[in-house]
């Protein structure tokens, strides 16, 4: 089976999946806690948040993304993957009604997912090398059929509790051996092997409101400042302190959007200690002050 016959036989899947829901609802989550569906009927605005270990394979429809610096533009047959925890912007570009935006998406458990690859003893001269931890690659045909017969399992529980599991290994075994694979290979082993950037991103999510001193983060991953400097960037396309002010500001936005809190307090809540400061880095990361930004999103009907 072509890969672009198995888009659309899943396409078809999908559709049907949301046939049950409200137009307005963009997420149908399945049998499976680790899968789900994506529908956008219109283009959606330029958004930002934290994206989790996981990929998504467009269906139909345009996507495009702002990894770091970089802004990518992908369509049907094409997926997003990311090992570790990122900030990214993007927006759906190309949806209708008659032709909405599609898509499947798996979340990865990264302990798992590094289980896995060590059982698999893949001989890591044969892994393609890459850049960044989260990246868009092609599908091919053997990905595409692999995902096919994944949820065409869904109506079928007997073969979903026996097989699921095995066409899962599958599907992350085409993901790593990808020609794009080679940095979730990578971050795996390291997440296997208990060192590294990993427990770096780890640590700062868990401390974003406190003061970021690289020689003491660097000390307690077992690395040097250079090599996790070095590293961390080439896996975000970030510094840490970078990494640590978009967490900082994602969370003021969250703080901002779900409760009744001021501007000043957001800022001190997530480590500023000058609002001036925040403020300023708030516009520029979401392209308005906090109240009115917070006002666009309500007036939306966005929640975070």
């Amino acid at each position: 089976m072509t890969s672009m016959t198995s888009m659309i036989s899943l396409s078809a899947r999908v559709l049907r999946a949301f046939s049950l829901l409200p137009p307005e609802e963009n997420s149908c989550p399945t049998a499976l806690p680790w899968l789900s569906f994506i529908r956008f009927t219109h283009p959606t605005a330029l958004n930002k948040g934290m994206l989790e270990p996981s990929m998504c394979l467009i269906l139909q429809g345009q996507k495009k993304v702002l990894i770091g610096t970089d802004v990518v533009e992908y369509g049907a047959g094409s997926y997003l993957l990311s090992a570790i925890d990122m900030p990214v912007s993007g927006l759906v570009t190309q949806a209708s009604e008659d032709h909405p935006y599609l898509g499947i998406r798996i979340d990865l458990d990264l302990k798992e997912m590094a289980d896995l690859m060590i059982d698999m003893q893949l001989d890591q001269r044969l892994i393609p090398k890459s850049g960044s931890a989260t990246y868009v690659a092609k599908s091919d045909n053997y990905l595409a059929d692999a995902f096919l017969r994944l949820v065409t399992m869904l109506d079928i529980p007997q073969d979903l509790q026996a097989l699921g599991q095995l066409v899962k290994k599958e599907i992350f075994y085409r993901l790593i051996t990808a020609p794009e694979g080679g940095h979730f290979y990578q971050h795996l082993l390291s997440y296997y092997q208990g060192k590294g950037v990993s427990e770096a991103i780890q640590w700062i999510k868990a401390n974003f409101a406190h003061p970021l001193r690289m020689d003491e983060l660097a000390k307690t991953v077992g690395m040097s400042v250079s090599n996790l400097h070095h590293r961390f960037k080439a896996l975000t396309v970030m510094s840490p302190l970078q990494y640590q002010k978009q967490i900082r500001l994602l969370e003021a936005r969250r703080l901002l959007l779900s409760g009744n809190i001021d501007a000043a307090t957001a800022a001190f809540r997530v480590g500023y200690e000058s609002p001036s400061q925040f403020n300023r880095e708030y516009r520029r990361s979401f392209g308005a002050p906090p109240l009115q930004d917070i006002g666009q999103l309500r007036q939306q009907g966005v929640t975070l």
